[in-house]
Order: structure tokens, then C-alpha cells, then sequence
């Protein structure tokens, strides 16, 4: 997934087990391997296709994901990031994303077929993506690939875990050395300034967008991974990322990609709204949070800011 990985177990299970089910969920899931479900999904011009059962649960979490952010999440925008220049995969140049021919749509913005329109047969474990829409797991597939990956840990006899890849995290159960909560760092959306706060999570989910990471430079403009599917192109929005504190690590991707698009004067209302915990830090370097968060220096400069502590259930 082009991510770092990080797998902690507390107590006796084999966190290798995780690593080996999130190597069988790429290989279904992603768009830059020619023979995944994705990939055959993109090529099937509105044909139903079998697919793996975990490429079932990911394509309903996708469409059930743009449904609770009112389509500001939408994995449909492969078009526009591919016009952008990520064509090819960040760690592998011989990974290359192919799309079929002729005339695509990004749901939000042109007219024709949506996310809602796609057709999921769990009982023959097939898809069907109208004609012209392709998908995009992206970082909801890191998120719930993490939310996977720990539930299988938790059933094979651990008792607490956390997964994170990239950042995108899914933690349940007993944390390390009986702690209150599983300890949480919050990077700064600049990597020279380190740790922005920690949070102590009970469980669920933690997952941050940004626009700083994930750059390149395509037609002589830098771009970013961060599309507005209600324009479909690349977000001008003045934050620079968004860290969400959700009940699982799907929901608090969907939602950190959806508020990073609304920018600073909606981000807070946006979290209240969905009722979600969150940090919100801008271009020009002032903090929001959410107010159950409590950070102490908010608004400060970022090497001013103390740990925050949160509980989220």
C-alpha cells in the first residue's frame, strides 16, 4: 500500500498474520496491480464481476463512506487524479494505473452514474460499476484494511491491537501495559517540525489527510493527492491536514479527506456536525481543534504545542 506499516500485539497472537492478510487485501484492492479486483472492476464497462469477499466488504465501506459525507469523499475521482500525474505507484515505477477507454466521470462533479449506482451482490460475491465510472480505494482502503487487520488479530487470541499503514490506524482491546488508552502521536503536516500532540484513544480509529504529503510535479505545476470530486480537481483548500478520531478506521479517513476539503472556516463545524473529534491545521500554521480535545495552545506556533489528551470511544 506504499505505506509504512507498524503492527502492535498485546499479548499471545502472531502479529505476522497481519501482515500477511494486508498483503492478500492489496492484492485485490489495488488500482495499480493489472490483475487486481479493482483493476478488472475499472476495465468491466458495466459488467458484473467476481471478486474476492474482502473486495465486496471494501467496495460497500466505499459507498457507504460517500453516502455519510454527502459525496465530499468519493472514490471516483481516479480520473482526475490520474490527469494530475498519479499514474504511477510512489515505491514501485513498473506499478502503472491503466484506465479503459473513452469518456469517464467523476460522480460529484459530471453528470451520469455515482457511487450510489453501484450494483454489490454479497450472496455471489459480485460488483458492478455503471460504464464509465472507475474507483479508487485510496486512503479508505488503508483505513479499513487496518480495521480488518486487527479484528483478525483480536480473533485469533490477542488481546488488544493496533494497525497502522501510513498513518491511517485501527486500535481495540487491552492497550500495552494496562494504559488508559492507546497513545497516539499526531504528526505535523511538516516533517521537520516532528510531533504536533499526542492523543490517549480508547479505541476506533485515527486517520489524517493532507495535502503535503504524497506530492509531485506533473506539467511543471506541483500537485497534490487531494481532489474536490464537486470540481474535480485537485482541492484549493488553505488547510494543510486533518487528523479525525473515529469509531473505526474507514469512518475516520472518509471523514478527514471530507473535512480537509471544507477549510478552516467550516472544519470545526464540519466534525461537530458528524459528531467527531478532530485537529485541523492550516497553511498559515494556526491549530484548530476540536473542543473536546482541549489543546492548550491553540492557535500557537506548532513548537509551542503541548501533548492533548483525548479519550475517544
Amino acid at each position: 500500500m506504499a505505506s509504512e506499516l507498524r503492527v502492535v500485539v498485546v499479548g499471545d497472537a502472531d502479529g505476522d498474520h497481519a501482515v500477511e492478510l494486508l498483503r492478500d487485501l492489496e492484492a485485490h484492492w489495488s488500482r495499480f496491480i493489472h490483475d487486481s479486483d479493482i483493476t478488472r472492476l475499472n476495465h468491466a464497462a458495466g459488467s458484473p464481476v467476481g471478486v474476492d469477499p474482502s473486495t465486496v466488504t471494501l467496495v460497500a465501506t466505499m459507498v457507504e463512506a460517500w453516502r455519510s459525507t454527502d459525496g465530499a469523499f468519493d472514490p471516483s475521482i481516479l480520473p482526475t487524479l490520474i490527469e494530475s500525474g498519479y499514474r504511477t505507484s510512489i515505491d514501485d515505477p513498473y506499478r502503472v494505473t491503466f484506465l479503459p477507454d473513452g469518456q469517464l466521470v467523476v460522480g460529484g462533479y459530471d453528470s451520469g452514474p455515482t457511487m450510489g449506482d453501484i450494483v454489490i451482490d454479497p450472496a455471489n460475491t459480485t460488483i458492478t460499476l455503471p460504464p464509465a465510472l472507475v474507483i479508487d480505494p485510496g486512503g479508505i482502503g488503508k483505513g479499513l484494511a487496518a480495521d480488518l487487520a486487527v479484528r483478525h488479530l483480536l480473533s485469533i487470541g490477542a488481546a488488544g491491537a493496533l494497525v497502522s499503514i501510513g498513518g491511517d490506524m485501527a486500535m481495540a482491546g487491552t492497550p500495552p501495559h494496562d494504559a488508559d488508552g492507546w497513545s497516539v502521536a499526531v504528526e505535523h503536516p511538516d516533517p521537520s517540525h516532528g510531533t504536533l500532540c499526542t492523543l490517549l484513544v480508547g479505541g476506533g480509529g485515527v486517520a489524517t489527510s493532507s495535502t503535503r504529503s504524497r506530492r509531485w510535479i506533473h506539467d511543471g505545476r506541483e500537485r497534490h493527492h487531494q481532489i474536490d470530486p464537486r470540481r474535480a480537481e485537485q482541492s484549493s483548500t488553505d488547510l494543510a491536514s486533518v487528523t479525525v478520531i473515529g469509531r473505526s478506521g474507514w469512518l475516520a479517513e472518509a471523514h478527514a479527506t471530507s473535512a480537509l476539503l471544507t477549510g478552516t472556516n467550516d472544519v470545526l463545524e464540519y466534525l461537530d456536525d458528524h459528531e467527531l473529534s478532530g485537529i485541523a491545521v492550516a497553511l498559515d500554521g494556526s491549530v484548530l481543534s476540536t473542543a473536546d480535545l482541549s489543546l492548550t495552545t491553540l492557535g500557537a506556533p506548532f513548537d509551542q504545542l503541548l501533548d492533548a489528551g483525548a479519550v475517544a470511544s
